[in-house]
């Protein structure tokens, strides 16, 4: 049977970090003392360890000039919008200029013990750094790699946390300025769609729509905060019966906030409803990109007032970041709020 220990399981065994059980199996240990190197050996022999090609060159090997992109759970969603064929595009550029390689993993439903020391494995080998995509609420599995001091850059900023190294767009500030916005036009009754509540995105969104409509003395209504996670089969049809649900309601939003990966369904809505934007709803589309056309032939091409996505600039900022960790273990890392814009188009107007 394959002998199943790791060089983590060696590490916490001997109570010593990963890096200093690699300079043991590299025999590297003139300035190790005694005791430890003793701790180490005896940790190898009672778990049975076999130094992988990969544990021996984790102190020793070169720059492999490869970084990993960590992205969502389920691959079938990574291209439902435009979000990763711009990362992938800008970062792929990026990294052809600089000389690098590109490597992507999909983190699956296995245990994180067990997708962390695949990582970690991959950081011993293969990779110098990670970016990482899939960031959840109080999902902070990432804090392994800082202490185990493997460069990494995460891209999204968790809700009332800081400590950890990352570049995002400003999302919140997005949102209450989009409110902010719509309210200065009369607008009090004001929906909120998201994808899923799950991701941190969800998270700050949610907070700064609570925070602005509590600082406007504005109510909350718990129809009005939808997010359609991606275990729904059909997301457009939960899209659509959601907007018409709330278009039925006698005290109706009157503008609404919207992805613009929701545009189809949510445009179908209104007109099967029998109202127009924007004389009867008012909406603001989110994460737009340059190229998008979505509900232009549905509504004769009329450009959507929007916050513009900024995937691209943060992707680019998050690997030069990243390599400036590669090549400069000691810098002090600055995190980075990206501004979104608002731009304002036709679909917008006072009540």
């Amino acid at each position: 049977m394959k002998n199943q220990t790791t060089i983590t399981d060696v590490a916490r065994y001997a109570g010593v970090s990963q890096t200093t059980v690699s300079n043991f199996l590299n025999e590297k240990y003139e300035k190790m003392a005694q005791e430890t190197k003793e701790k180490i050996q005896q940790a190898i022999d009672i778990l049975d360890y076999v130094p992988s090609l990969s544990a021996r060159r984790l102190s020793a090997k070169e720059k492999s000039k490869t970084i990993c992109l960590i992205i969502p759970r389920n691959l079938s969603h990574v291209f439902d919008s435009m979000y990763f064929p711009t990362v992938f595009n800008v970062i792929g550029k990026a990294a052809e200029e600089a000389e690098y390689s590109i490597l992507i993993y999909s983190r699956g439903k296995q245990g994180a013990n067990k997708q962390m020391d695949y990582l970690l494995g991959l950081s011993q080998s293969l990779v110098d750094g990670f970016i990482i995509f899939d960031l959840l609420q109080g999902d902070l599995y990432f804090k392994e790699f800082e202490g185990n001091n493997i460069p990494y850059v995460c891209v999204g900023k968790i809700e009332n946390y800081n400590d950890y190294q990352y570049v995002a767009s400003d999302h919140g500030k997005g949102i209450q300025n989009a409110l902010e916005y719509l309210i200065s036009l009369g607008h009090s009754n004001i929906a909120a769609f998201s994808e899923s509540k799950e991701s941190v995105v969800h998270e700050v969104r949610e907070a700064a729509y609570r925070k602005t409509m509590e600082k406007y003395n504005l109510p909350v209504y718990k129809d009005n905060l939808c997010d359609f996670h991606e275990a729904n089969v059909r997301v457009t049809d939960a899209v659509y019966q959601a907007v018409c649900n709330l278009l039925q309601q006698k005290d109706r939003p009157t503008a609404f906030i919207v992805p613009a990966t929701f545009l189809n369904p949510f445009v179908r809505a209104v007109k099967a409803n029998k109202l127009l934007i924007p004389e009867d709803i008012s909406v603001i589309a989110i994460e737009y990109y340059a190229d998008y056309s979505i509900g232009a032939t549905e509504y004769g091409a009329k450009e959507y007032t929007r916050l513009e996505s900024k995937a691209g600039e943060v992707s680019k900022i998050a690997f030069e970041k990243l390599l400036e960790l590669i090549n400069k273990p000691n810098i002090v890392f600055e995190s980075h709020l990206e501004v979104l814009d608002l731009i304002i188009g036709e679909t917008t107007r006072k009540r």
